[in-house]
């Protein structure tokens, strides 16, 4: 009997990996019922920091490579919704894994010392563990931010799938950060209520530290929630308020593996679907997932061409090539211009990525406007006008995901399965019932107030009456105010008679007719 042939190991020799944090900036909120230019003003403070490189409205010729090839993508395959967005990039800076010294030291990043970072910043260098991370911020004009950084990661023997996977966990945790002196100069001063630990200074432009992607998010979302002192804005690195956790997720692209997925992909991923779930969900304990959750999580390919398939796994996206890419991306690459073929993958896995990006941001602003409508539901004396503005900013944001940001039929096929994915549609259906309930809030509280106005005025017209009244029996009898005391308690006797039986009228006519 033939023996059976064992499959070797998956490996994965270059991966690329982007980590996403989303957050709703409340300082976006209209105040006073006019609302803000949120992007020019968020340009303003963006372009004051030192770690700011450039964005969309830079000159074509100073922008970099990688943020020119990300627009490209982005205006190519969302037009539509193209002009609602600015992206920023940001200068890069390093990032490996702090867990093996926590994990000896038996402490957690709060209680490392200046030498413990030392130290794991040596062995990281001695190990070539460092990988570079290039920090990205996409606004919204409703005032939703999505902070990405992303990672190129090789390897070439390949890594094992235990190994993919904490490589990709990376971007999620606390992990030991090399800042150049530009990003080091915008934390705040009080560094430790905002998760950044133990700083050390290695060199006259490098800064080591303890902290997490999140926590970086965390303070950019700070600058943008700074509201100005006075006529002034505060200085770099002077944030107070921290502003809410953002939300993260992620998207794992495996450009190359051994052996490498053929044409029929889909069987490629049913061999190592378990490992490949594991990858993509960042899942350490993959073996032991049942085989209906990897079935059910890889068993639509969302991906309308040849060369990748893409997979929704819950807060992150799988997206994996096949050895189609090379001839491809040799192609897309003459008919670009691009000068590096690494950045033709980028343009490639970025059309997946600007529509998860969107998906995203519809559902960060759905709840920024349910939130919004919370606070003015629960105000003391809400404003009309301030509900007008955010009933207006609700339809001018969300009207163009109704009309869809993409002309292009596959595109929308693909919004529509992650929409559905993602249970945005019951979402948009609470907040539409918020908007109804707040509608008929404003309108009773309103009314409430016009009848009190109106029960007011019928008291003023009832009082005039009745001393027109008063004037016309007072004439008739003859009666002069201040000819003698009699001739006056007469008159303030007719006139108050006068204007309780003009009361007693209207009371009557209210109650019974």
């Amino acid at each position: 009997m033939a023996k059976r042939t064992e499959r070797p190991a998956l490996r994965v020799r270059e991966m690329r990996v982007i980590w996403r944090d989303t957050f709703i900036v409340e300082s976006a909120t209209p105040k006073s019922g006019k609302r803000i230019d949120f992007l020019e003003t968020s340009r303003d403070r963006l372009t004051r920091l030192p770690s700011y490189v450039c964005d969309r409205f830079t000159r074509r010729h100073d922008q970099t490579d990688l943020l020119r090839i990300i627009e490209r993508a982005s205006r190519n395959v969302a037009r539509i919704g193209y002009d609602s967005l600015v992206r920023y990039q940001f200068q890069p800076f390093q990032m490996t894994d702090l867990r093996p010294t926590l994990s000896r030291l038996r402490c957690g990043p709060e209680a490392l010392k200046p030498e413990d970072i030392t130290d794991a910043a040596l062995e990281a260098r001695k190990l070539n563990a460092w990988i570079e991370i290039t920090p990205m911020l996409v606004l919204h004009r409703a005032g939703v931010g999505i902070m990405e950084y992303l990672a190129s990661i090789t390897h070439g023997d390949g890594y094992l799938v235990d190994e993919a996977i904490e490589m990709v966990r990376l971007g999620i945790s606390t992990q030991l950060l090399a800042l150049p002196e530009t990003w080091a100069r915008q934390l705040p001063q009080n560094i430790e209520d905002w998760a950044v630990h133990s700083m050390v200074s290695v060199a006259p432009d490098w800064n080591l530290v303890a902290a997490g992607l999140r926590d970086i998010s965390q303070i950019v979302a700070g600058y943008l929630e700074q509201e100005p002192d006075g006529h002034q804005e505060r200085a770099i690195n002077e944030l107070e308020e921290l502003p809410n956790r953002p939300t993260g997720s992620a998207t794992v692209v495996i450009v190359a593996t051994e052996p490498m997925a053929g044409g029929e992909i889909a069987q490629f991923v049913k061999d190592n679907a378990s490992a490949l779930r594991g990858i993509g969900a960042m899942d350490t304990y993959f073996r032991e997932r049942a085989g209906w959750i990897v079935e059910r999580e890889l068993g639509d390919n969302l991906s309308v061409d040849n060369e990748a398939a893409v997979y929704l796994l819950g807060n992150s996206e799988l997206v994996l090539f096949n050895d189609q890419l090379p001839p491809i991306a040799a192609a897309t690459r003459q008919r670009l211009g691009v000068p590096d073929e690494r950045l033709v993958v980028t343009y490639l896995y970025y059309h997946y990525q600007v529509l998860m990006e969107w998906s995203y941001f519809q559902d960060a602003i759905l709840r920024a406007y349910i939130n919004r409508l919370d606070i003015l539901a629960t105000t003391e004396k809400p404003a009309r006008a301030q509900m007008i503005a955010t009933m207006q900013g609700a339809l001018k944001d969300l009207v163009q995901y109704q009309e869809n940001i993409t002309p292009y039929a596959t595109r929308i096929e693909f919004l529509e399965k992650v929409r559905d994915y993602h249970k945005l549609d019951e979402l948009s259906e609470r907040f539409e019932h918020k908007q109804e309930l707040l509608l008929n809030y404003f309108s009773e509280y309103h009314g409430y107030r016009e009848a009190r106005a109106a029960e007011f005025l019928n008291l003023l017209a009832a009082i005039i009456a009745g001393t027109s009244l008063a004037a016309f029996v007072t004439t008739l009898l003859g009666v002069q105010p201040g000819a003698n005391p009699t001739q006056t308690a007469i008159y303030v006797g007719v006139n108050l008679v006068a204007v309780a039986i003009v009361l007693i009228v209207l009371w009557v006519r209210q109650r019974y007719v």
